[in-house]
């Protein structure tokens, strides 16, 4: 049977950032509801983000906690990328301290997802709350969310690569509250990371916030928040963190850090912590309350949220600056040098966004969107 062309009428805007914005759509011919990712990019340009990041998620379908993918397309001036509409992440409905059995449900739920992603070979490097969206068909079901700076493992004999994230052109990979330690020191990422990340949404859940998110000013040039944020995880176990609750969500950070570069996580053990023996129910969120009408899909990478990181050139500047590229004017069907610089400044350039050809087979199943309306 043959692959139709998608064609989608804009709604509602669910974000934006300075890589581009997030649309509640229509598709025209199902009515199907969709959330639909809008990024600049010339027509020039083969090698780019959105269309990156829909071939990861094209492979990774399969997953109760992967999002469907609807479609992808490069037209004039944008690309486009049309997937399953979700609801609130876990930053949003997580207004204070979280019943342990909800957060139980998340680890289990998020443990499950990665090692699926990395056992499709695939490493996510920015595990947040922001990343974490509850479905809206299925108020105990958790997706994960914003493939577009996953990246393939590459586990190569001897020491991993390691560079300086604060010098030079190269810039901090994931997000800066919830970012492993390797991360802060420059080290490669592997599947060790992810899970350090996810041990971090535990605690803020359980606790309600991280000792270092209260204390790191957003006055302060990256480069000292970096410092402080990175002592701050350094200096606490998973005993000291986990401290009144189940032990093994302590376990859980002692473990990813002791994880070797090049080893891949023991999923049986941690599927041994983490299992419920009860049926799943709808997660409690204290306050919070999942309805159509509070949909927020959020993506990591096109927003410029409270703890992200900039490039390099915010170093020398207040961590709150904001830059201008979200204005609409940026998003207007005109041509000019924005088109080749926000490529540049989303790493398109970056090798690593050219998949071998066992993933580009995978494109082929991918509905191309020929067709994009206000």
């Amino acid at each position: 049977m043959p692959i139709l062309p998608l064609s989608y009428r804009l709604g509602n805007v669910l974000g934006s950032g300075g890589y581009g914005i997030v649309y509640q759509a229509i598709e025209a011919n199902s009515g199907r509801t969709a959330a639909i990712k809008k990024s600049r990019v010339s027509q020039k340009v083969k090698r780019t983000i959105l269309r990156y990041e829909s071939t990861v998620l094209q492979f990774l379908q399969g997953h109760s906690a992967i999002p469907a993918i609807y479609g992808y397309g490069q037209l004039p001036h944008f690309e486009y990328l049309a997937m399953e509409l979700l609801g609130p992440s876990v930053k949003e409905c997580a207004t204070g301290r979280v019943p342990v059995k909800t957060v139980v449900s998340v680890i289990e739920q998020m443990l499950s997802a990665l090692e699926h992603v990395h056992k499709h070979g695939f490493v996510h490097r920015d595990i947040k709350p922001e990343n974490l969206l509850c479905s809206l068909a299925d108020p105990s079901k958790i997706m994960l969310i914003d493939f577009g700076i996953s990246r393939r493992i590459h586990i190569k004999p001897g020491r991993p690569r390691k560079y300086d994230p604060s010098k030079g052109s190269l810039r901090f990979v994931g997000t800066l509250y919830w970012s492993s330690l390797n991360a802060h020191d420059g080290i490669d990422l592997a599947p060790r990371d992810d899970l350090e990340s996810l041990a971090y949404i535990a605690f803020f859940l359980l606790h309600g916030d991280l000792p270092w998110r209260s204390f790191s000013s957003h006055r302060e040039p990256i480069v000292t928040r970096m410092k402080h944020i990175r002592a701050a995880k350094a200096a606490v176990s998973g005993d000291e963190l986990c401290a009144d609750f189940p032990p093994e969500f302590g376990y859980l950070l002692d473990y990813s850090r002791t994880l070797e570069y090049g080893r891949m996580p023991d999923y049986q053990l941690l599927k041994i912590w983490f299992t419920r023996e009860h049926t799943r129910e709808p997660l409690e969120w204290s306050f919070a309350e999942i309805s159509e009408e509070s949909t927020s899909f959020k993506v990591a990478h096109f927003e410029n949220d409270e703890d992200g990181m900039g490039s390099d050139k915010d170093n020398d500047k207040d961590s709150g600056e904001e830059s201008n590229t979200d204005s609409e004017e940026n998003f207007s069907n005109s041509y000019y040098s924005l088109d080749i610089g926000l490529w540049q400044i989303q790493g398109a350039r970056d090798r690593s966004l050219t998949l071998p050809i066992e993933f580009e087979q995978a494109r082929s199943g991918i509905p191309e969107i020929v067709e994009v309306a206000k």
